[in-house]
This record gives C-alpha cells, sequence and structure tokens, in this order.
C-alpha cells in the first residue's frame, strides 16, 4: 500500500514539474518558431516596426436642426389603458366540458 501511494505522489510531482516548467518553455519555444516561420514567409510584414498609430480618435456628433425641436409627448402617440380581465372558476368549467 505505502509503494502505491508512493508511486503516486511521484507522479504528481513530475506532473506538477512539467507543467510548472517545462510546458511553458515548450509554448515560448514554439511560438517563436511560428514568428520567425511567418516573418520568414512575409517579408513585407516587418515585426521590427510597430503599426503606426495617426493619434488619438475622436468622435463629433452634429444635430440637425429638426433634432433640436422641442418634442411634446403629445407627438409620440396615443396612450391606451389596458385592463386585465379575469374569467371566473365556473365558466372556466363549463368551457372545459363543452371540448
Amino acid at each position: 500500500m505505502l509503494r502505491i501511494l508512493a508511486t503516486f505522489v511521484f507522479i504528481y510531482l513530475i506532473f506538477r514539474l512539467f507543467t510548472t516548467l517545462v510546458l511553458p518553455w515548450l509554448v515560448r519555444w514554439y511560438l517563436a518558431r511560428f514568428r520567425r516561420k511567418f516573418y520568414e514567409q512575409n517579408p513585407h510584414l516587418s515585426q521590427d516596426e510597430p503599426a503606426p498609430r495617426k493619434g488619438k480618435a475622436g468622435v463629433k456628433i452634429s444635430y440637425s436642426q429638426s433634432d433640436k425641436k422641442g418634442h411634446s409627448l403629445e407627438d409620440v402617440g396615443e396612450y391606451v389603458d389596458f385592463e386585465e380581465v379575469k374569467e371566473k372558476k365556473e365558466n372556466k368549467k363549463d368551457n372545459e366540458n363543452k371540448k
């Protein structure tokens, strides 16, 4: 039993070592290799020159004269007041019996 437990602990430690040290190194190495191949195949995209920025972007909103008029609630539409209608239980039973 102790030997099985020691084996599981050993496998766990090897797995932790692999995921914390070896795996990140492998991912960095693979991405660097992929990046190098990409720029070899696309020399017009220089990795040394960042994309040029044109400065801060701004948004300008201009309103026409028709938007500046004050609209009253009367222009929106007609208000309709709805009422909820509840049926009596006897009417429901009668309708179910007729079907």
